[in-house]
């Protein structure tokens, strides 16, 4: 425990060793809403932690929400200054009519797995059965559409999908036996493992871009806080930077954010982390692309939209531009 936090201690020292030498400036406090467990509190808590956020001028309040679409919901309300959530819960608002655009993607890959009971070996088997998401039109629902749908499966048709909550709630789901399958974080794999669950598919494996981790923010709260933005995204990069630089930092967060000792959770979750996670976060447009190509069918909106219309990459041109990402 000492060595944990000895660790921590000095790479937060390191950090908040430079704004001691600078001139004191009133830090601007930032409301922070997220959906989703494992990575994304990863991502957030590591640049908390350190002092990161505070080196560039942001105090952060950083609060969890159960579900993306009812962050999306909140997002709306003015309750959060910026979400950190999958970037399809903003391009169906914004096809709804709701300006909220993606500043930043600090991930366009996906992280998750699909898990099912260990009766249910296929995806085929799923038919007439029962699945699990957050809630309904959240990033998880979304996600779980397009694993079905690969598997010839019509997830309006062939499955009967229940709003359950987050990771831990829908793997206590499955084995209480009152849903078949769902998808998940790639942090419970060991776990699900250990149950006897069936990993039928690992989406890391697809190399399909998806918006997985978006800053996602209001259009008038973009035009009115530029600089917000742009010490937000650096402030993510480089809390990035030494997830994927220093293993050891990295599982002691993940250690704390998961409440585990376990040595094969804390391998399995650095490990694809630091791949998944990107210090230069440009959202892509084939990501966005996998987004529409899934909405299309239901909403002719989708067919003839474009990339530009669901990002605002004004703050990360300037910090490109800047050479901060080099």
């Amino acid at each position: 425990m000492r060595t944990r936090q000895f660790s921590l201690f000095s790479m937060a020292l390191v950090y908040l060793l430079v704004p001691s030498l600078l001139p004191a400036q009133e830090l601007q406090k930032i409301k922070i809403g997220y959906s989703g467990t494992g990575i994304t509190q990863y991502a957030l808590e590591l640049p908390k932690r350190l002092g990161i956020f505070k080196k560039n001028g942001l105090d952060p309040e950083i609060v969890y929400i159960g579900s993306g679409s009812l962050l999306s919901q909140a997002l709306v309300a003015g309750t959060f200054d910026v979400s950190l959530s999958q970037g399809s819960e903003a391009m169906v608002a914004k096809l709804q009519g709701v300006d909220q655009r993606i500043v930043a993607s600090i991930a366009n890959r996906f992280n998750h797995v699909y898990l099912t009971h260990p009766s249910i070996t296929s995806l085929k088997q799923l038919k007439g059965k029962k699945v699990a998401v957050s809630r309904i039109g959240s990033g998880s629902h979304f996600i779980t559409n397009l694993v079905l749908r690969e598997a010839g499966l019509d997830p309006q048709k062939d499955v009967t999908v229940l709003q359950v909550g987050n990771s831990s709630s829908r793997m206590a789901a499955i084995l209480a036996g009152s849903v078949e399958g769902s998808i998940m974080a790639a942090d419970f794999i060991p776990r699900a493992r250990k149950e006897g669950f069936n990993i039928l598919v690992d989406l890391a494996e697809t190399n399909i871009d998806y918006p997985f981790l978006t800053f996602i923010m209001m259009g008038t709260a973009i035009d009115r806080n530029p600089k917000m933005v742009k010490a937000l995204i650096k402030s993510m990069s480089e809390g990035i930077r030494v997830f994927q630089t220093d293993r050891k930092v990295a599982k002691d967060l993940i250690k704390i954010a998961l409440r585990t000792d376990d040595p094969e959770t804390l391998d399995l979750a650095a490990e694809r982390s630091a791949k998944v996670l990107e210090r230069r976060p440009f959202p892509t447009v084939a990501g966005i692309q996998t987004v529409l190509d899934e909405l299309s069918p239901k909403n002719p909106k989708a067919k003839s939209a474009k990339f530009e219309d669901f990002v605002d990459l004004r703050a990360l041109k300037e910090l490109e531009q800047e050479g901060f990402f080099r």
